[in-house]
């Protein structure tokens, strides 16, 4: 049995999924959304009605509450081919790539990346925004914590909906935080961007569309609908006071997808 907690901060909204995987079952054990009377940019510390608030919305989970798993809005991601064929060598790429692309210094961010392909997706996070994190969840009393950014969080909740079909496919999210979409090819990510009507020229009929904003004009040429966050998920253990929020699926795709990188790790 492993447990991970995904949370999604937007603005001054809290999206909160826990998410238990048993063998290869996955049970939604709580989900709730959780107002706060101020927003938090992690660029500093984390105002304490903000880190109330959380420890608010953890109370109300059942426990254990497992990982703490955080969608990052605050990142910087880019997509660079694979030349070498070692991990130790490829690493040395994608740093190198790094340093190249980014204005401050190495040091100032902790680099990984993630396959795909013949390519790699390199993904920085500023030391300083990873410290905030843990200061947040030193607070409230746990010290298990994931941090990945959100495109992979939206890939990711997607591999437990199976809705990477065969072919190219398109998925879009749109909040009070910014957009960004990401475009999924025979199950492998392909692309990642900010401008979704540049990505949006793929050949591709069904867009899924997540967030809070889906007020995206139809299209003769595209379906529109909402992500299937939870499908492929039991969500029979889940209290009847939080089943309500099961109406709005989209706006819990990448709580839930931060939740499910965690998992799908263990």
């Amino acid at each position: 049995m492993s447990t991970a907690t995904g949370i999604h901060i937007s603005d001054n909204t809290l999206r909160v999924v826990c998410l238990e995987k048993l063998g290869h079952v996955y049970h939604l054990k709580g989900l709730l959304t959780q107002r706060v009377s101020v927003s938090c940019d992690f660029d500093s510390a984390v105002p304490e009605p903000f880190v109330e608030a959380l420890r608010e919305a953890c109370d109300r989970l059942p426990k254990p509450l497992g990982t703490l798993s955080f969608a990052l809005s605050d990142y910087h991601i880019q997509k660079v081919p694979l030349e070498v064929a070692s991990a130790e060598d490829r690493r040395e790429q994608v740093l190198w790539e790094a340093s190249q692309a980014l204005i401050s210094p190495l040091d100032d961010f902790e680099i990984d990346f993630v396959a795909a392909g013949r390519a790699a997706f390199w993904i920085a996070i500023r030391k300083e925004v990873i410290g905030t994190y843990e200061a947040l969840c030193h607070a409230l009393g746990q010290t298990r914590v994931h941090l990945t950014a959100s495109p992979f969080a939206l890939f990711h909740a997607g591999l437990i909906a199976r809705v990477w079909q065969p072919g190219p496919q398109l998925s879009v999210h749109r909040d009070s935080a910014g957009s960004f979409c990401i475009s999924v090819e025979n199950g492998v990510l392909t692309a990642v961007g900010t401008d979704w009507h540049a990505v949006a020229r793929l050949p591709c009929k069904r867009v899924y569309l997540s967030g809070d904003r889906t007020d995206i004009a139809p299209s003769a040429e595209r379906d529109f609908v909402a992500y299937p966050t939870f499908r492929g998920i039991n969500t029979a253990r889940l209290p009847n006071r939080d089943r309500a929020e099961l109406e709005h699926p989209g706006k819990f795709a990448l709580a839930l997808g931060a939740a499910a990188h965690n998992l799908l790790q263990i």
